[in-house]
């Protein structure tokens, strides 16, 4: 289990809190992808910047090790065996889970997967999102709390939305409506 704390600081850096919303909204990528695609804002400098390799692949694992990156092997040919890296929202539902008084650590990994899958179905953002309007970018949402805090507030049209789509029902039942249908 992750505690909060781990993941909280391993966001706190600009950086990384960059990479990890990056691959929340995009899906997974290698460490050279993220070096060539990722621009980061530098507030100190004004200006975009970018990230070296190097300090992509820092960044990466210390978000691995805060359990918010999963890397998975990629066979790359005669180069060998590289990895891409797949953001999770794993600390958040432990976190929902011990809210609710249950034990994360007795639940299995099927149902965690069925969670993100249905967290980063496209179906199922495109239901957050039409409920959540105000919202533009939900990917680059800064203020967990608000975000949070408004999807409580509409939890009940967003799953009585997701249960009448035939795709998202099997997802939602496996994982979700188990745990957060308060």
């Amino acid at each position: 289990m992750f505690t909060l704390k781990e993941t909280d600081k391993a966001l706190l850096d600009p950086s990384r809190f960059h990479i990890y919303f990056y691959l929340l909204r995009n899906g997974p990528r290698t460490v050279s992808d993220l070096a060539k695609e990722l621009e980061i804002f530098d507030s100190e400098k004004g200006a975009i910047k970018r990230l070296s390799k190097t300090a992509v692949s820092k960044h990466c694992k210390i978000l691995e090790d805060a359990g918010l990156l999963f890397p998975e092997a990629r066979f790359k040919g005669k180069q060998g065996i590289g990895k891409i890296y797949r953001a999770t929202q794993r600390p958040r539902w432990e976190e929902f889970i011990l809210l609710r008084g249950l034990n994360p650590e007795k639940l299995s990994e099927d149902v965690y997967e069925k969670m993100d899958e249905l967290a980063f179905h496209p179906k199922y953002l495109e239901i957050v999102k039409k409920e959540l309007h105000e919202i533009k970018d939900i990917g680059l949402m800064r203020q967990k709390e608000r975000l949070d805090t408004v999807l409580f507030e509409k939890k009940e049209k967003i799953f009585d939305e997701v249960e009448k789509d035939p795709e998202l029902k099997p997802i939602y039942e496996a994982g979700f409506k188990k745990f957060f249908r308060f």
